[in-house]
């Protein structure tokens, strides 16, 4: 086995530090976002009626970027093309 010299050994501990402070950073980022609430949401866009529907009267999702294609894609009368919509509306 290697042996270290103290050096390497603190130039390996920074590295380590500078890590941990950007995990700490990203954490309080994602803990402060805001989601949108889905009521919210429907209020600031204009979207089809049937996307409307969809979003406004289906309780499993919350938040508008909690939902997700395969969740989506399952409630009736959502398809291929609401989803565009929806995604094209969302902007992500």
């Amino acid at each position: 086995m290697k042996n270290i010299t103290r050096e390497q050994y603190n130039k390996a501990l920074d590295i380590v530090e500078a890590y941990h402070k950007k995990l700490s950073v990203d954490k309080i980022k994602i803990e402060n976002s805001e989601k949108t609430p889905n009521k919210e949401w429907l209020e600031s866009n204009a979207c089809s009626t049937r996307l409307r529907n969809i979003i406004y009267y289906d309780d499993y999702f919350k938040y508008i970027e909690d939902w997700e294609k395969k969740e989506f894609i399952r409630i009736r009368g959502a398809g291929l093309k609401t989803w565009n919509e929806f995604e094209r509306l969302r902007g992500f």
